[in-house]
């Protein structure tokens, strides 16, 4: 019983983790990005998901990486946050190079983790940007 919620207290944490991370991120876009940008972030922060489970994360990073502002911000976002949790190493500004030399189980870990980092992003990017128009 105690390893039950030994378990669903780590769960919790990690989720926890994601969304402080999301909420300081798109606080960052919120207060020192002009409208352009936020617009463009808060449309990448709902279409990506849906890139990485269509294409793949390396192809859909590989697609965002210099496309704009707005979702260059999301790269750099993603990339602290795979450094953060040691999925890639410090300091590397490469996310494709490092995710696309990934093994086969390291990879699918990756985007799972890409893929549960980005709904938080996109629930703090909707609450927190309410206001701003998305980008068609």
């Amino acid at each position: 019983m105690e390893e039950k919620i030994m378990a669903g207290s780590k769960i919790k944490s990690i989720e926890q983790e994601r969304a402080k991370a999301a909420y300081d991120f798109v606080k960052s876009v919120v207060y020192d990005e002009p409208d352009e940008v936020k617009k463009k972030y808060k449309s990448g922060a709902k279409k990506l998901p849906v890139l990485v489970k269509t294409n793949g994360l390396g192809q859909s990073l590989a697609f965002i990486r210099n496309r704009d502002k707005g979702w260059e911000k999301i790269y750099q976002h993603l990339t602290t946050w795979f450094q953060t949790k040691a999925m890639i190493p410090s300091g590397e500004p490469d996310l494709v190079g490092e995710v696309i030399k990934m093994e086969s189980n390291d990879y699918r870990q990756v985007t799972l983790e890409c893929i549960a980092f980005l709904t938080w992003l996109r629930r703090v990017a909707d609450g927190l940007m309410e206001d701003v128009e998305e980008e068609i």
